[in-house]
């Protein structure tokens, strides 16, 4: 049994907390944010409904699968390739969606998977002429949507969800609070460099800054591993993404 604190956002990070509890493991969901779907947004639903007007679309993370699964096609056009960015992404589309065995699906190879590693993945390498929907959150990074345009592909991005704060629950901090007096290590598990800062922030408040940066830590990008590091977690480890590289991950330690 290990304990681990998930930094996920809602609803996404409760689902996970369910599947690691029925693996004996002892866990705190502290989600931070919570993805909203934007799909009563205008355009959305429409978009979503002509698919086979693309030759690719491109699902950015599991929150942009899960924010569009109900609008999403019975049965995915059979012309129009799927791109994710990484293996959460792809065991999302698993879980939601219902796709034809002939269908393309690209991801990058790794070991780094973000939109800059799908740059270097065939057809995106050279997308001149492709069609392209990205779907997308309302914030996040758009320099590598902004290289496939400039590399001549037709690139259409479409929010479908936004990203709101939450407050933590007040378990959150009572739960803290008695781990950090136990000796038992606690694993804390970070998805984005907006968790780390709003977690430091909860931690801090509750002085119990220097406890929490002497447990494992684990991301599955190299950069927020380095913000890890920065803000003096002294054990950040980098993971691959998605929920089976994290079970191995934290039942090795």
């Amino acid at each position: 049994m290990t304990r681990v604190l998930l930094t996920q956002p809602l609803p996404r990070v409760e689902r996970l907390a369910a599947r690691l509890t029925a693996r004996g493991h002892e866990v705190l969901a502290c989600p931070l944010r919570r993805l909203v779907g934007l799909d009563a947004e205008p355009g959305v639903r429409e978009a979503l409904g002509s698919l086979a007007r693309h030759d690719w679309v491109i699902f950015v993370s599991p929150g942009s699968i899960e924010a569009c699964a109900a609008l999403l096609p019975q049965r995915w056009p059979a012309s129009v390739g799927i791109a994710v960015i990484g293996p959460g992404s792809a065991q999302a589309l698993a879980e939601h969606a219902t796709i034809p065995p002939d269908v393309r699906l690209v991801q990058p190879s790794g070991p780094q998977f973000d939109g800059q590693a799908l740059l270097s993945t065939a057809p995106f390498d050279a997308p001149a002429d492709l069609r392209i929907l990205v779907l997308a959150g309302e914030t996040g990074r758009t320099d590598w949507i902004e290289e496939l345009a400039r590399r001549g592909a037709h690139v259409e991005r479409l929010a479908i969800y936004r990203s709101e704060a939450v407050a933590p629950a007040q378990e959150a901090s009572s739960v803290l609070n008695r781990w950090a007096r136990e000796p038992d290590p606690v694993v804390f598990v970070f998805t984005t460099g907006e968790a780390v800062r709003e977690l430091d922030e909860l931690v801090a408040g509750a002085g119990l800054g220097p406890w929490a940066h002497a447990q494992p830590a684990l991301a599955p990008h190299p950069r927020i591993v380095s913000l890890l590091r920065e803000r003096q977690w002294v054990s950040a480890h980098l993971v691959e993404p998605g929920e089976r590289a994290l079970l191995a991950a934290i039942e090795s330690g």
